[in-house]
């Protein structure tokens, strides 16, 4: 046999052994695939089915549960349309100092974290994040840090709890938390891109065709100021590369302002209520600005450091001043 036969010979078996190789590989990735939508799936069927979140009932918004009560501190409640429309009232019944809200936030977050160790498909969910974001961690530092890393680092907020010291970590930790939270909600069907937009317009519609002035801008600044402060705080340092984050944040915010439930709005009423009872109207009010405070720390991201902090105790000092100035020409909160 020649050498060019030889030669041939051996690109034919090797172009064989490939070929065969790779069609494996297809067949194992075929497979996978379809191990991952059916229990995409499954989950999904299962949060349908799910009759009821805690030990609260619930109304649906396409495959979302929301407490049907406004006073609900679950953070599902944020995020789902609840069926009480609280500005249909001109007030809202306080039953709880702000205290008490926020000590009830954390129980139920504390009981939701308990019942999700039992949770196989949650654990599964955590861990496959913790351990992304441990590789994105490590990769970097190892020198390799292409593109496609950094994209996924923006993403994940990776680099979340990297910067900013310790009140940095532990905002970093809450925030991946958070960013962990609503894309487990986003695999299982909890969410859906067509509440996200509807939450966004009913967002954007808090500031079309407003009378503006000292009445309605000062509580938009207080709730502003206080996003920032909170953003910068998950962020650790307000930088382009953690301000996922912030949007995913933002979102949320969006949510609960069209919900008209969840505590952050249970925190803002009690925190203004008087006598027991709470303006609507400026709840909703300090409500958009907390919205608008987080998509507003997303964009001075772009200065970086801690800017959002320095934004936020302005936006704050001035809405505070504003608003102890209307009370005192009207004798009352501001509507």
């Amino acid at each position: 046999m020649a050498d060019g036969d030889k030669v041939n010979d051996i690109f034919g078996r090797a172009g064989e052994i490939a070929s065969g190789a790779a069609d494996k590989a297809t067949v194992m990735i075929d497979s996978a695939a379809a191990r991952v939508s059916a229990g995409v799936t499954e989950m999904r069927e299962e949060s349908r089915a799910s009759p009821r979140i805690d030990d609260g009932n619930y109304a649906r918004d396409g495959d979302a549960h929301a407490a049907a009560e406004a006073g609900d501190y679950v953070l599902s409640g944020e995020l789902s349309v609840s069926d009480t429309a609280d500005d249909a009232a001109a007030e809202i019944a306080v039953n709880h100092s702000a205290g008490g809200v926020v000590k009830g936030c954390v129980q139920k977050r504390i009981d939701g974290f308990k019942s999700g160790l039992t949770n196989k498909k949650l654990l599964i969910t955590a861990g496959v994040m913790a351990l992304v974001w441990f590789a994105l961690t490590i990769l970097p530092a190892l020198g390799f840090n292409p593109a496609a890393v950094q994209s996924l680092s923006f993403l994940t907020f990776a680099r979340g709890g990297l910067s900013g010291g310790v009140p940095g970590f532990i905002g970093g930790l809450i925030g991946k938390g958070l960013i962990a939270y609503f894309a487990t909600l986003l695999i299982v069907g909890g969410i859906s891109g067509e509440s996200i937009v509807a939450s966004i317009r009913s967002f954007a519609a808090q500031f079309s065709g407003q009378r503006w002035d000292i009445t309605s801008i000062a509580p938009l600044l207080v709730g502003g100021g206080a996003a920032l402060f909170v953003y910068n705080f998950l962020a650790g340092t307000s930088t382009i590369m953690n301000c996922m984050v912030g949007i995913v944040a933002f979102l949320i915010a969006a949510r609960a302002l069209a919900n008209r439930a969840g505590c952050v709005r249970q925190v803002v009423a009690a925190a203004f209520a008087k006598e027991g009872r709470a303006d609507s109207g400026l709840v909703t009010q300090v409500m958009a600005g907390w919205a608008g405070g987080f998509a507003l720390g997303v964009v001075l991201s772009v200065f970086g450091g801690y800017t959002c902090y320095i934004a936020g105790f302005l936006l704050l000092a001035v809405g505070a001043v504003l608003m102890v100035t209307v009370q005192k020409q009207a004798g009352g909160v501001p509507a």
